[in-house]
């Protein structure tokens, strides 16, 4: 055959057998179903990834990545268009725990307190209230981080992060002792609005006060209900405007002055003025601690959104730092600025100096009233899904239907129903000044328990190491005997697989029951000379299937490890911050901070801890202990103070004792008998029976 020929008979079936290419299936076709997502289904709208069904376009899901986006990139109508998610919204650490953390601690304190503070502490001691505001939450911060990393992490926020190590009865109390410290400091922000609107109409009526505080409350509820899609894009809007107000203040100390009002601008002496503190009306550096420290109360917000998070252990730490480290540079030029451009006297009289410094007035008015509604906006969020967590536990019964949640992400509307008529009754029977200091008092609380948590996790990971190495020693000293081959001896073949097979069944059991016998074979394995010698004989065959593997069928047998419940600290660059020291430094200095602001409200918060835990443990005794239940904190004092002393702490091994009960008897039975089939057996089949007599034991006589 000619060239021709030849090339084009292979032409040929090429065109018989080419099949038009469906430009439809990658997103390339000229309809606007086509262009809205690729693999599309003709029955029902819907395409199939590698994730599961997602819903096409017309204000439902197009992707899993464009749910907070779906209207817009959808053809139907925004009227018409699904307001509530149809799937799952898990988010990152920038657009989920870096905006939600950073609307929560930057707020309305900032704008309204920073002058007030340099006025009285001056800028060095300003910067110092700062600093240290900022240290405090940062070790509980890392405490968090330290257990996010540790160990699993769910759905619930700090409830989880305590219940999960010290316990659902500790976890339980002091997480509702958080959420009523959530809805008091929500009530204490949206107040604050209220005042704000009602002077900036004319009405000076407090009911008018708290008319626009309840009328917002109930505006980010309805938010909050629609969906979590829509708590974020509100959050993007907010943290939007409030970046906006920072840049319009820091432009504005540069572009204009205000000799009237007291700003005085850069070129005047008054950084060399305001230096020094000048405390009046009897206010020392701990109260004016204490009046800018609720700014950053709202630090866990990220952390109670680890239910909407795509990969927690990762997002929390790297969004929370970003935010933490934000914020602080802002603190620190509101507090530079200020002391630098404006008279002394203008910082302590008016509250509002920030807005004459800033260039567009507007900007930093719409920051001061956005930045309280973020805060509760981001209380609001949070609050509830710890709540609900709470009542999933059934850690307290009575709050059980307060679990129940709405659509894929399970909106707990209860919860927030409970939190917005919490709210709505502060903010009814409180004012201001009245409830700022009960707001303090539930967060340091809970932030010292997450930081003993840390350390209470710390110490039982050292206490497991400790065990497992006494275990693996006295493993290697127990006696061994050497496994037969497995084609030797002259065994009955059918028999002797039997044997083998019923092994490694009991021995999968064991494997499932108690992972760490997994782990110590591995380990031991590795560290044998010889393969051949193992501690028991129902080890033999678990050894020998994760050995060189000369049996095909022994891969499959093979159980795999269970992850343990508490990691060794992974190498990242936020690890090394997590020392369980400066946990265990910061559970106390907050512990000695909550008495120095108002011993009585102390006093108050741990007695109602102690209640609600003698509570649930009456009312639920079998309540999960907590990874960290074998740290005893008196014990561990106990050894640290013999050790001081001089004296040697012994360690007592932990054994199980059967007692010995009268009248009862034992004898042991072979079941099979010995014949030439079962000659090369062992003797393992054994059979105890127990025989009781009723003996009275009282009766002298």
């Amino acid at each position: 055959m000619d060239d021709t020929g030849s090339a084009s008979l292979p032409s040929s079936i090429e065109d018989k057998n080419a099949k038009p290419v469906d430009w439809a299936r990658y997103g390339l076709g000229n309809s606007p179903l086509h262009r809205a997502n690729g693999n599309t289904s003709s029955t029902n709208n819907k395409f199939v990834s590698g994730s599961g069904v997602h819903y096409a376009v017309g204000g439902q899901e197009v992707s899993e990545i464009n749910e907070l986006y779906t209207e817009e990139q959808g053809d139907r109508p925004w009227w018409k268009s699904n307001f509530f998610i149809s799937e799952p919204v898990l988010f990152g650490q920038w657009d989920g725990v870096f905006t939600s953390c950073l609307i929560n601690i930057f707020g309305v304190i900032v704008f309204l307190r920073s002058g007030w503070i340099v006025g009285q502490a001056g800028v060095l001691c300003a910067v110092l209230i700062v600093i240290a505001t900022v240290a405090v939450a940062l070790v509980s911060v890392l405490s968090a981080v330290g257990i996010c990393e540790r160990c699993r992490m769910e759905s619930g926020g700090v409830y989880f992060l305590m219940a999960h190590v010290l316990g659902s009865k500790f976890g339980g109390a002091l997480g509702l002792l958080y959420v009523f410290g959530q809805a008091v400091g929500c009530a204490l922000y949206v107040l604050g609005f209220g005042e704000s609107m009602a002077g900036l109409v004319g009405l000076e009526s407090p009911w008018a006060q708290r008319g626009f505080a309840s009328a917002a409350v109930l505006l980010l509820g309805v938010i909050n209900v629609a969906g979590v899609k829509w708590v974020v894009k509100l959050q993007f809007a907010l943290l939007i405007i409030l970046l906006l107000a920072g840049l319009d203040f820091a432009v504005g100390s540069f572009v204009h002055t205000d000799i009237e009002s007291g700003f005085e601008g850069w070129l005047s002496p008054n950084l060399a003025r305001n230096v020094y503190p000048d405390y009046k009306d009897n206010y020392n550096w701990f109260t004016v601690f204490g009046v800018f420290f609720p700014t950053v109360t709202g630090v866990m917000a990220g952390i109670n959104m680890s239910g909407d998070l795509r990969n927690p252990s990762r997002d929390i730490p790297n969004g929370t730092l970003a935010a933490i480290a934000t914020s602080t540079f802002l603190y620190l030029v509101f507090v530079l600025v200020l002391g630098s451009t404006c008279e002394r006297q203008a910082l302590m009289s008016d509250f509002m100096i920030t807005a004459k410094v800033s260039a567009v007035r507007v900007l930093l008015l719409a920051g001061l009233y956005v930045s309280s509604m973020s805060s509760c906006l981001a209380a609001m969020y949070g609050t509830p899904r710890v709540l609900q967590s709470i009542a999933n536990e059934n850690v307290i019964p009575f709050i059980q239907i307060l679990g129940r949640g709405r659509g894929p992400n399970k909106v707990p509307v209860y919860s927030m129903a409970v939190v917005a008529v919490t709210i709505v009754t502060f903010i009814l029977v409180g004012q201001i000044n009245t409830l700022a200091p009960v707001v303090t008092m539930p967060f340091l609380l809970t932030y010292a328990a997450i930081d003993y948590s840390y350390f209470a996790l710390a110490q039982t990971f050292d206490i497991q190491l400790r065990r497992e190495e006494r275990f693996r020693a006295r493993e290697f000293l127990s006696p061994t005997f050497a496994s037969s081959p497995s084609g030797g001896g002259g065994g009955y073949g059918a028999t002797e697989s039997g044997h083998s097979e019923a092994i490694d069944r009991f021995n999968s059991d064991l494997d499932k029951l108690f992972p760490e016998r997994t782990h110590h074979k591995k380990q031991g394995l590795h560290s044998s000379g010889s393969p051949s010698l193992v501690s028991s004989p129902d080890e033999h065959s678990s050894v020998r299937s994760e050995g060189s593997g000369q049996d095909g069928n022994a891969g499959a047998r093979t159980v795999p490890p269970k992850d343990a419940h508490i990691h060794s600290k992974p190498n990242h660059w936020y690890s090394n911050l997590c020392n369980r020291w400066l946990s265990l430094f910061g559970a106390l200095l907050k512990l000695l901070i909550m008495f120095l602001v108002h011993w009585g409200y102390a006093v108050a918060n741990i007695l109602v801890v102690f209640l609600v835990c003698l509570y649930v443990g009456h009312a639920n005794p079998a309540v999960k202990p907590g990874l960290a239940s074998e740290f005893k904190l008196f014990r561990w004092m106990k050894n640290v103070f013999l050790r001081l002393m001089g004296r040697r702490v012994h360690e007592y091994e932990q054994i199980v004792v059967t007692p010995m009960h009268p009248g009862v008897e034992v004898c042991s039975a072979q079941l099979n008998e010995e014949n030439e089939d079962f000659a090369s057996r062992r003797r393992y089949h054994q059979s105890s029976t127990v025989q009781g007599h009723f003996v009275n034991i009282d009766d002298d006589e």
